[in-house]
């Protein structure tokens, strides 16, 4: 309820009957927090009402509005590539049409965006057709089979070895030229027929007395074998694959065959050079070595060209049996540069055990 007051007609400072002062009062306003708790009641009491809508209400209007932005930038988008692709279709029409002259590209500022991507494409197309055709080449294989590395571990053994014996010169040795002598390649070597690989290259780590396995190796050849009997099955069935691709594939089923086989030998000589010189004492004599050295460096080229001529029979190209036996002989010639490192090698551990 209202509550409304009158004046009683008293100035201020009057004292009244019971001796107080009162004081004016001015007419109170209307007061609002009733009438606002009623409304909230009776907004309550409409179906559908929940606390904090209000809030919600905001947030869907703040939905639709980035709504109604999004759908004009987009029909905004859509218009400019509508007028794009009309303007180039009035170009494409338009063949009569006298063309403007380009404007000059100052130099200065460098190459343009098209040069730079016509370069970038020419230097694609020479790497694909360079990769192409070095891809099946004895250096690129055998470089590709860690073989190089291991070449390369081999050579910075013997130059330390060279190094060590300029640093503690010696007299003139009579075994330093029996182990020139000895692991002197030579054109006129026989070939060596054997008749189990493993047993071969296992006989000679004895005779050096070096404990290494020879499991790569032994695994390599199993791989091979197992290649060339898949090609037997393969040359079984003549609609497999293409002539063409048949050739190929036999080409390069060799060519890493055989540059898997020459990097695990070549592997193979470092360990023996590793292990021989980290011995304090000559266990086995010097022209033994050199001989057992140069005798399985030639059991293992001879393997080499085996393999080689097991592949050359699964081919009929001329052009692919010239290419074969090409490659073949630069892989031999990786695994013989081995007996040039040796010889540094044999050398000092002739002065390092003449010492102890």
């Amino acid at each position: 309820a209202v509550v409304s007051t009158q004046s009683t007609g008293f100035k201020e400072g009057d004292e009244s009957k019971d001796g107080e002062v009162e004081t004016k009062q001015e007419p109170h306003k209307p007061v609002e927090e009733p009438q606002k708790k009623e409304t909230e009641d009776e907004s309550a009491s409409k179906t559908g009402y929940y606390p904090g809508a209000g809030l919600w209400s905001g947030l869907a209007s703040l939905s639709n509005t980035g709504t109604q932005y999004l759908n004009a930038g987009l029909d905004k988008l859509e218009e400019v590539s509508n007028k794009a692709y009309e303007a180039l279709n009035d170009q494409a029409g338009a063949e009569e049409k006298p063309k403007a002259k380009p404007r000059a590209r100052d130099s200065s500022k460098g190459p343009s965006l098209m040069n730079v991507l016509q370069e970038a494409k020419l230097k694609y197309e020479q790497q694909e057709k360079i990769s192409s055709e070095t891809k099946l080449t004895m250096s690129y294989l055998f470089d590709e089979k860690q073989g190089l590395s291991q070449l390369e571990a081999l050579e910075m053994l013997s130059k330390e070895c060279v190094l060590k014996m300029k640093n503690n010169p010696s007299d003139g040795n009579t075994l330093f030229l029996y182990i020139e002598t000895s692991l002197e390649l030579k054109s006129g070597d026989s070939e060596i027929i054997i008749e189990h690989l493993g047993a071969a290259v296992t006989d000679c780590l004895k005779t050096l007395k070096i404990d290494l396995p020879i499991s790569k190796i032994n695994q390599c050849r199993y791989e091979i074998a197992q290649q060339l009997s898949e090609m037997d099955m393969t040359a079984l069935d003549e609609t497999a694959k293409p002539s063409e691709t048949k050739k190929t594939v036999i080409l390069s089923n060799s060519l890493n065959s055989i540059a898997g086989f020459t990097a695990r030998s070549v592997e193979l000589f470092k360990k023996i050079a590793e292990l021989s010189l980290l011995k304090s004492t000559l266990e086995v004599d010097m022209k033994t070595q050199a001989d057992t050295i140069k005798f399985l460096n030639e059991v293992l080229c001879c393997e080499i060209d085996n393999i080689r001529e097991q592949f050359e029979q699964k081919t009929e190209s001329k052009e692919d049996v010239d290419r074969l036996y090409l490659e073949t002989s630069n892989a031999i010639s990786y695994l013989q540069e081995t007996l040039y490192f040796f010889v540094p090698i044999l050398k000092w551990i002739v002065v390092k055990t003449s010492k102890s």
